[in-house]
Formats: structure tokens, C-alpha cells, sequence
């Protein structure tokens, strides 16, 4: 595993547009330019295949904890409030199915991957992983800047593609409204996600979070037109949602969701407690408490939900900043991340792998400026030499 640099292409930002990705600049929310032109990642075959392996395993154990979890009464242990924890269990009972997820390691190539965390319900970074990462590699192929015998861990698109065909051809699911916040990024996934649904035979229609609407006399959600919404692919998180005013419309709607209600125990960063307890010394996992002091202080406390890095306390160091304070928070055995160095200044790269199902199907990567991964950090494709 290298960090390389190549010249940026010519017209590399009329390039991502034309993908769909316009958030690529620095912005005062993000002030760091967020799409790494010059930089990016190179792994050997062998890497990823260990990254392939132990990722798919890592998959099969979240998955199983989930279940581990919610059939033994660990939601309240997960932040989970008590008023969905029915409606959660009845939506593993279901098998509500799921589109994807992403799970984040560390890796250096030398040592062992080490499981950081799951982004179970609304994982993004989506559309920079799935498609401009690719197209940067065939623009570099194309100029004669990278072999064309070269390749990337990149079959999302494929596999979300196929994800989708088997819901509608095995899981009935045929009509799905798709929701997010009125923000480019998470606008441009879910537009992603519909159009890969649409060419799977599903039918896809859209509104903003803020447009859904509740009725006490509707046993779903509603759209704009107070039509019934029957399967909702939402962008917009759980933890989100039962603290707003319509919040027990959760336990009680009959609309499904994508991701899934008992998506809402795998995304908990409580479950990598319940990782460890069930695999103890496994090697892809680091051990994790729900009980504050015993790892000792070593370890890496985070809050049971949080984004963007924010109220994540490192060894020996001051919280960041965030609005998760308040959340109870597992303690994670501290690993270090790699450092690369770059023309100004370190970056700390954790590598994101997409899940479409079940199935591991690619890597995207994030490099920090620091040893969190925040509002700072940079999405930098990759390539397998």
C-alpha cells in the first residue's frame, strides 16, 4: 500500500460533474478541497485480497451480532430508545431487506485490517466510490498515466445494481419513494441509488425529509399529495428521526424502510462492544466496552451515534468538538491509524468498504488531516498495481 501522486487532469472538475459530483471544492463546512485530484492510493492484488476475506467476514459477524443483539433484548445497551425496540425486532423478524452498507478499517498493508466502525443506515461517499473513482482511473489509463493492465476493488455499481434486481425479482419490491436532506451530497446518492433501482425495474419517486408528512388517520407515511408511502429509502438517520416531533410514527407506521429499522442496532457504535464479546480475539477486531474504564486508557471513546468525527475522544487528548456529547459512548481499543506524508502535511487514510447486501464489492477511501476522520478529511481514489 503506497500513496503516489499524479498531475491533475486537465478538465478533472468538469469531469466529476458530469458524474453528478459537484461537491468536490473546499466550502466553510468543509475546509479542505473534499476530491483528491493529485493523490491517491496503489495496492498490490494480495492486499486486497486480504481486504476482500476479512472484510466479507467482518460483514458476516455484524450481521450476526445484529441479530445476536436484537433477539437478546441489547437494544437499551445501543442507545436504542425503548419505544422502537418492538418495531425493530419486528423488523428482523421480517427480514426488511437492505441495500448496503460500508464498513470502515484500518489497513497499512503490513499489519492485520482492524474494523474502526459500521455506517449501516445512511453511509455516503457513495457516488465518489461507485463511479468518479472509476472514471479517474480510465481518464489515467486513457492519457497513458497508469497501465491498462491496471484495476480497482470496484464492483459497487454492480453490485447495488444486482441488489436492487433481487429485490424486485425476489423480494417483491417494486415501487420506492427515495428521501434526503436538502443537501447536494446526500441528494446526488440517493438520485444515484433510484436510477440504479429504476434500471433494475423498480420504480422510483422522490421528495425532500422535510416534505414527509403523518396523519394520525394513515397507517403510513405520506408524500406531497398525502399518498401513501409504502417503501422509503431515506437518507436521513434513525437517531435523527426519533428525536423529532413525529417521532412515534417510527414504531408505528406501516411503511418499510431502506435501510431497515433493525439497521438501527448494527449502526449503533455499541455493537462493536457486542463484536467483541461475541469474538473474543478475533484478529479484525479491537476490543470495545460498554463499561466506562475497563480497557484502561488505551482506547478510543466514542458516542453510540455520531458523524463527521465529532465527540471522539483519543487517548490522552480532549474530545473533539460535536453535538453527541451527551450520548453514552463505547470504549474502543486505540490502533493507529497509517500516516502518509503529503506536500502539506500528514494524511491518516481509513479505508471504507461497500457492502451491497451481504456481499463485500469495493473500497473508497477517506484520508484525514488528522488522526479522527472529520470534516477535514479528503476522498482519494485508489488503483491495484
Amino acid at each position: 500500500m503506497k500513496r503516489l501522486t499524479l498531475p491533475p487532469r486537465p478538465d478533472w472538475e468538469a469531469r466529476l460533474r458530469e458524474v453528478g459530483f459537484t461537491w468536490y471544492a473546499a466550502t466553510p463546512e468543509h475546509p479542505v478541497p473534499y476530491w483528491s485530484e493529485d493523490g491517491f492510493y496503489a495496492f498490490s492484488p494480495a492486499e486486497i485480497e486480504t481486504l476482500k476475506a476479512t472484510t466479507q467476514d467482518l460483514t458476516d459477524m455484524v450481521l450476526a451480532v445484529t441479530g445476536h443483539a436484537i433477539e437478546g433484548g441489547r437494544l437499551a445497551e445501543l442507545g436504542i430508545p425503548a419505544f422502537l425496540h418492538s418495531a425493530v425486532r419486528d423488523s428482523w423478524e421480517r427480514d426488511d431487506p437492505t441495500v448496503y452498507m460500508r464498513l470502515d478499517v484500518a489497513y497499512d498493508g503490513q499489519g492485520g485490517v482492524k474494523l474502526l466502525e459500521v455506517n449501516a443506515q445512511t453511509p455516503t461517499s457513495l457516488l465518489e466510490a461507485a463511479v468518479s473513482q472509476w472514471q479517474w482511473l480510465e481518464d489515467r489509463q486513457r492519457r497513458g498515466e497508469l497501465p491498462a493492465g491496471a484495476a480497482q476493488w470496484n464492483t459497487i455499481h454492480e453490485g447495488l445494481g444486482e441488489q436492487w434486481a433481487h429485490l424486485n425479482a425476489a423480494r417483491g419490491l417494486h415501487e420506492v419513494t427515495f428521501s434526503s436532506a436538502r443537501v447536494d451530497e446526500d441528494i446526488a446518492t440517493v438520485t444515484y441509488l433510484r436510477e440504479l433501482a429504476e434500471a433494475a425495474g423498480i420504480r422510483g419517486a422522490f421528495l425532500f425529509a422535510d416534505e414527509l408528512g403523518t396523519s394520525p388517520q394513515e397507517g403510513y407515511l405520506l408524500d406531497t399529495w398525502s399518498l401513501p408511502i409504502r417503501q422509503l429509502m431515506w437518507l436521513w438517520p434513525y437517531e435523527y428521526a426519533w428525536e423529532s416531533r413525529d417521532a412515534a410514527f417510527l414504531a408505528s407506521t406501516g411503511t418499510r424502510f431502506l435501510e431497515p429499522l433493525w439497521k438501527t442496532a448494527t449502526g449503533s457504535k455499541g455493537l462493536l462492544a457486542l463484536l467483541h464479546e461475541h469474538y473474543p480475539g478475533h484478529p479484525a477486531l479491537l476490543p470495545a466496552t460498554l463499561t466506562p474504564g475497563a480497557l484502561g486508557e488505551n482506547v478510543v471513546k466514542k458516542p453510540l451515534f455520531s458523524r463527521e468525527g465529532q465527540n471522539v475522544q483519543l487517548p490522552g487528548q480532549a474530545s473533539t468538538p460535536g453535538v453527541y456529547g451527551d450520548l453514552a459512548a463505547v470504549e474502543q481499543a486505540y490502533t493507529e491509524l497509517p500516516t502518509f506524508e503529503a506536500e502539506d502535511g500528514p494524511r491518516y487514510p481509513v479505508l471504507g468498504v461497500w457492502v451491497a447486501g451481504a456481499e463485500v464489492c469495493g473500497l473508497g477511501i477517506r484520508e484525514g488531516r488528522s488522526r479522527v476522520t472529520d470534516n477535514r478529511a479528503t476522498f482519494a481514489p485508489h488503483v491495484v498495481l
